[in-house]
Order: C-alpha cells, then sequence, then structure tokens
C-alpha cells in the first residue's frame, strides 16, 4: 500500500484535478481533489461514499474514522442511508481512513497528504469478507434445579429424609404440618402440645430448629405442608456441622417446591 500525496496542480487555481489511486485493502475507486478559490478557502473536507467491493451497492451505517500516522483518533462518523459520508478535517497533517462495519473486516487506506484548503471526494470501495468468529460450544445438558441438589446431597450426607415421592403420595391427607409429620409417621420428634410449643428431639429433650430451603428461621416456624418439597431430620451431630449454632440441637429441614419442583416448578 503506496502513500499518495497531491501533484502540483496543472490546472489554473480553482480547476479541477483527477486522482486514481487503489489503496490496499481499502481502495478508493476514484478521489477527486477540488481546490476552491480564495475567497472560498476553509477547512478542509472529506466527502464521499462506501461502496462494497466488486459492486455499486452502498454501505449504509458504516463507521468511518479518520486516524493520524500514530493511530491517534481525529474524527468519527456514520454512512446515512445512501452511504454518504463527510468529514471536516481542520489540520493538514497525514491521515489515514478507516471503515468498519459489523461482520466485515476493518479497513483502512493508506497515509494521504492533502493541504488544509482542500476537499477530497472519495468513493471507497470496502472488502465484504467476514469477520470469522472463535466457535461457540453449547452444552445442552440440563442444569440441576436447587431442590434436586438439596435433594441428592441430604441422600449423601445420610440424613433421615422423607422423600418427594412419599410427601406426594399424602399430600392430599395434610391438613397441617403437624398432620403431615404423623401421617409420615417421622420418630425421635415429640409433636408440640400447644401452639406457641416447639418440636421437641426426644433424643437430648431440646427444641429443634427449622431450616428452610438452606436458611435456619428458628424453632418456631408455620408453613403450609402443601409447599413442602422434602424434608429430613437432624440430630444434633449432623445439624450443628451444618448449621452452626443456628441449629445446634437438631433441625427439622425443610425444602419448599419453590425452588424447583419438577411437577409445580
Amino acid at each position: 500500500m503506496n502513500t499518495h500525496k497531491r501533484p502540483p496542480a496543472a490546472n489554473p487555481s480553482g480547476g479541477l484535478l483527477c486522482v486514481r489511486v487503489r489503496l490496499g485493502a481499502l481502495a478508493i475507486a476514484s478521489a477527486v481533489v477540488v481546490l476552491l478559490p480564495a475567497h472560498q478557502v476553509g477547512a478542509q473536507y472529506i466527502r464521499g461514499t462506501i461502496r462494497a467491493q466488486g459492486s455499486e451497492a452502498t454501505v449504509q451505517g458504516a463507521s468511518i474514522t479518520v486516524l493520524d500516522s500514530l493511530d491517534r483518533q481525529l474524527l468519527a462518523v456514520q454512512s446515512d442511508n445512501g452511504g454518504h459520508f463527510v468529514l471536516p478535517l481542520s489540520t493538514a497533517i497525514p491521515f489515514k481512513v478507516t471503515v468498519r462495519k459489523i461482520g466485515w473486516q476493518p479497513s483502512s487506506t493508506d497515509l494521504i497528504h492533502a493541504s488544509v484548503t482542500d476537499t477530497l471526494d472519495m468513493d471507497l470501495e470496502v472488502p465484504v469478507d467476514g469477520v470469522a468468529l472463535a466457535g461457540v460450544e453449547v452444552n445442552a445438558a440440563k442444569s440441576k434445579s436447587f431442590n434436586e441438589t438439596a435433594f441428592e446431597n441430604a441422600k449423601k450426607l445420610g440424613w433421615k429424609i422423607y422423600g418427594p415421592g412419599e410427601i406426594e403420595q399424602h399430600r392430599n391427607e395434610f391438613s397441617s404440618f403437624e398432620n403431615m409429620m404423623r401421617t409420615l409417621q417421622v420418630s425421635g420428634v415429640k409433636m408440640p402440645g400447644r401452639v406457641d410449643d416447639c418440636y421437641l428431639n426426644l433424643r437430648n429433650g431440646r427444641c429443634f430448629s427449622f431450616v428452610v430451603d438452606g436458611h435456619a428461621v428458628g424453632t418456631n416456624w408455620v408453613i403450609n405442608p402443601v409447599d413442602i418439597y422434602f424434608l429430613a431430620i437432624l440430630q444434633a451431630s449432623e445439624s450443628s456441622v451444618q448449621f452452626g449454632d443456628k441449629a445446634p440441637w437438631g433441625a427439622i429441614l425443610i425444602v419448599t417446591r419453590m425452588n424447583g419442583d419438577k411437577k409445580h416448578p
């Protein structure tokens, strides 16, 4: 890609000089340098059209950036619906034009030299080679829900579990949590005698703590049995290791159906 410098004008001042150059990946099919009369001298302008290489099709929404020789951005615009753009410059330093379009390889001209009083008309042809994107590996394996993971962990830890199938089988028989515990024939637990009593651990005579969806919620908890996915009874040695002083004397662990019950997500 060669550097092209505007030669001295062969025509009188204010005449027209035509230049045809091809600048590497980004080609200037035709660039016309118009020398303005002295009374119209102002900023340098770059105006032109972006076209797809090898056709007359214009490219709208392309990003056109002007960079100096150190790749510092001077100006940036987008091509309009007709592929046209205008860039005003106030410096005579060498510059290059870069065109980017989503899905296409970026392309640039070589350095262009023009005076501060020149207007450059450019018809830029952009190669339409697509950008090679890195491959994406898709893993279609379904991730497990919180409930499925909690149930598997409870089984691995050897807790006394009353599982989803067993609860589902008797669901319509439950009128209260206490009734559910009795229907499931949960052992080792003394049911509360009054509303404000706790569920006692028969092994140590202390209150069980409730743990709901992984969070300790105290020794008294009201829950609708229909919302339960599975429950487990943890003795003190198990609950204190798992939940520390939030459940030191045993735990009634409940996982609710709101976190991934297959039948009732």
